[in-house]
This record gives structure tokens, sequence and C-alpha cells, in this order.
């Protein structure tokens, strides 16, 4: 197996387990049968009570039970189109904002690049996590008077939200990127031709932009998982918090089965039951590891790709030439001791 076969079989495999996953849970939610299980109480062939919830894992509940005895594999199973399903729409939106601002950015010589680039690069170093608890907490948060707007609404507005959060650091990637290969020769030769810059994009630029591109947007998928995550542990939970005021009520909890939500609402079980609050975690954890994988994959791609291999060859080639011209030529020159012209 070659290196390129065994990068596209690892992209392959990697993918179709993350699709595989949210496919399932978009059928075990359009089943109007399937419901998640409950298991209270567990008896044993005479009808004695062997145990109540929550059941650890096992080989008849794999994931275990909350403490209500619902099953955590269902729930998670259901809440996996919501969590994957948000961060792949809200990556492709940040995406698509990102490109456009990116190439315009490493295009353009403006001064106001300078200006923009040096606003964008403080993004890098604010969570985003905080920026984005700070912007959503009143759309999210219920308040007393219970929400103004519908479950699709805060659906909308939380995937804008993220979305234009993360564009910044996306697009002076893409900028640096762009900027970089338009310092190439073969771009500066098609300048000199009198190309236009949509001809060098779409002609020039885009089949070995393409590629990198492929390897940012996984990991702009890995950065909104993580500040779903986050909220999740901030009690804000992706579609909205429900939050009761009367007295005796319940924690906040969230109005969907979402991962950051089975999270954010058991991470004090952590000590007690783990396995509730573990299952959530370790879904995002795999997610984020195939994600990571993919990105790694294509860029072994890349790197494997016939025009690299014969850029590095010709780039040895050179190297080696001028290395074999620096031996032959004497620098030293011969210095008569007696003085004598």
């Amino acid at each position: 197996m070659t290196k390129r076969t065994f990068y596209w079989a690892g992209i392959i495999i990697l993918s179709s387990s993350i699709l595989l996953l949210l496919l399932a849970s978009l059928l075990f939610n359009l089943d109007a049968d399937e419901t998640i299980q409950q298991t209270v109480l567990i008896y044993d062939d005479n009808g004695k009570i062997l145990g109540g919830a929550p059941f650890p894992p096992s080989l008849q509940i794999p994931f275990g039970t909350d403490r209500e005895g619902f099953h955590i594999g269902d729930k998670l199973l259901e809440g996996a189109q919501f969590t994957l399903g948000a961060a792949i729409v809200v990556s492709l939106l940040s995406f698509v904002l990102a490109f456009g601002i990116g190439v315009f950015g490493g295009f353009t010589k403006l001064k106001v690049k300078a200006l923009s680039h040096k606003f964008f690069t403080s993004f890098y170093f604010i969570p985003q996590s905080i920026i984005a608890y700070n912007i959503l907490y009143p759309v999210i948060w219920e308040p007393v008077q219970g929400f103004t707007t519908s479950l699709t609404e805060r659906i909308i507005i939380e995937i804008m939200v993220l979305a234009i959060i993360v564009t910044p650091t996306t697009a002076i990637l893409i900028s640096n990127e762009t900027e970089q290969l338009l310092g190439e020769e073969f771009i500066t030769s098609a300048r000199v031709l009198g190309g236009s810059s949509f001809f060098i994009l779409f002609k020039h630029a885009m089949p070995h932009l393409k590629m990198r591109l492929f390897v940012i947007y996984p990991k702009i998928v890995i950065q909104i998982l993580l500040v779903i995550a986050h909220l999740g542990f901030f009690t804000l939970y992706f579609g909205g918090t429900d939050v009761c005021y009367e007295p005796f009520c319940d924690p906040p909890k969230p109005f969907i089965q979402e991962w950051s939500g089975l999270m954010g609402t058991n991470y004090k079980e952590l000590g007690l039951s783990w396995w509730i609050f573990m299952a959530p975690m370790l879904c995002f954890a795999v997610t984020i590891l195939l994600l990571n994988g993919i990105a790694k994959c294509i860029e072994g791609l890349m790197d494997t790709s016939p025009h690299k291999i014969e850029r590095n060859q010709h780039r040895r080639e050179v190297i080696a030439e001028n290395l074999e011209t620096s031996k032959r030529a004497d620098p030293f020159h011969l210095i008569n001791r007696s003085g004598d012209a």
C-alpha cells in the first residue's frame, strides 16, 4: 500500500464514521416509534429487585443509565444530529465567510489590510468561548417571563453568532495562505502576461489552494465543537437553557438532548456515577480525534502529491548543484610571504 492510498483510505474511513453517526442520529429522530429507553429497576427471575438506576455500563446497557433510568446511549444518539449537525453547518458558514474575506485580503494591497490584520489577530488571544458566552447569554438563557423566541429562532441566531466569532482567525489563515501562494514564480509570470485577479485565482491559485482549504475545514469544526462544549459548562446549552424561577425547582436544563447539555448538567456526577458525564465527553473526544485524523491525512496527501514531490526534487537538485559548484571553486588566494609582487 502506497502512502497516498493509505491517506485516502484514512480520509474515507474517518469521514464515513462521522457521517454514519450523523445519519444514524437523523434516522433515530425521524422514527416516531423510537424513544429513549428507560430502565428504573432490574428484577431477577423470581421478581426480586436487584438494583435501581443509575446503572453502570454493561453488555445489556453499553453506556449505562442516568439517575432517571434513561439509557445514555439513546440520549447520545438522539443528540448527535444537533451537536454534529450544528458544528458542520456553523463551520461551513464560517468557512464561506472566511474564504471570501481571506482571498480578498490575500489579493489586496490596501493599507487597511494591515489594520484589519492586527485587529483580527487579537482573536487568537481572546477565548472564543468567552466572546460567545457574552453575546449569546441574553439569547439562550431563559428570562423570568419566558422566551420570546422559538427554538428554531434561537438555533439560527446561535449558528450565526458562532460562525461570525470563528471567522476572523480563519480569514487570517486563508489570507496568509493566499498571499504566500501569490508569491510563487508561476503566479508572477501570469501577472506579467496580463492575467486578471479572477483568472489567476481560479486558474492558477485554486488548484494549489484547495487542498490547504480542505485541511482548514476540519479544524474549524473542531473549534466549533470546543466552543459548544465550553458553553455547556457555562450552562448555556445549544437551543436554549430551560430555567425555573419557582422555589424547589430543578437546576437549569437543555431543551434538546445534545452533547454539551448532557455534559453541563452532569459534570457533578464525575465523582459519583462517572459514566453519566464521561459518555458525552468521550463522544466529543472521539469526534475531535476523527476530525484531527482527517486533517492529518489531507496534509499527508499534500506532502505526497506529484507536484510537491517534483518541486522538492527540483529544490534538492538545485541545492546539490550549488554545493558541487562551491566545492569546485577555490576561495583561497596564495599570499607571498616575502612580500614580492
